[in-house]
């Protein structure tokens, strides 16, 4: 059977391509596909040793079987389209700050606290120009979802909110905004801290930094 993989960051970098389609026995597993890109691509063997694999938006087991019609997509370690969904959103526009506030403002709630993570200037001694931060969008979406829902159960009575933005962005631009309000401070804090760290740990977002002498390196989106 047929498949089609996507790639992003590095690994579409590479191979010079966003889509591969591949030849694969029935019944192949993940592991299977991703053998088979070794051998039919062998510019991308050493890249794809620190891949995950995802199916139809999930991460998936290697030993998961794959079914033609399935989306693959090749998950570079390097760091997880819009819906309407105001309390988690990717999104290429520039982020409002005033705009999140007021979506959490409550007046049940005594505790706002935003977190907001901009593009910094330097990178130890280095200078940088500019960001390019690309994602799986339809999955990251998804996981943005979750992750809203996932520590609104976990901090009863708390409104959470995460927003992420993609494509160029310049020193001192909002790359992300994370956002939890409570009737009491201590619980608001402790989900904002929640939600911006599972989303650097989770979400399949990926940055390209461009320094000022024209070198770039793809880095981890801590």
């Amino acid at each position: 059977m047929r498949v089609d993989i996507r790639l992003f960051a590095n690994v579409k970098e590479i191979a010079g391509r966003d889509k591969l389609e591949l030849d694969v026995p029935d019944h192949a597993t993940v592991s299977d596909v991703v053998q088979a890109l070794r051998d039919a691509y062998p510019q991308l063997r050493e890249a794809l040793q620190h891949v995950m694999v995802a199916v139809n938006l999930e991460f998936a087991d290697p030993s998961r079987r794959v079914q033609e019609g399935d989306e693959i997509a090749l998950i570079p370690p390097v760091g997880g389209g819009e819906r309407d969904d105001p309390f988690a959103r990717l999104t290429r526009d520039p982020l409002d700050v005033q705009q999140a506030e007021s979506l959490l403002s409550d007046p049940r709630h005594g505790g706002c606290v935003l977190f907001l993570g901009t593009v910094r200037a330097w990178t130890g001694h280095r200078q940088t120009h500019h960001i390019e931060y690309e994602a799986y969008e339809a999955m990251v979406q998804v996981q943005l979802e979750q992750l809203v829902a996932e520590v609104e159960q976990e901090f009863s009575g708390v409104k959470a909110l995460v927003w992420h933005r993609v494509g160029t962005l310049y020193p001192e631009d909002i790359a992300v905004i994370c956002g939890a309000a409570h009737p009491h401070r201590r619980a608001a804090f402790e989900a904002c801290q929640a939600l911006i760290d599972r989303l650097k740990a989770r979400a399949a977002i990926w940055k390209k930094e461009v320094f000022a002498d024209g070198s770039s390196e793809w880095r981890a989106n801590p």
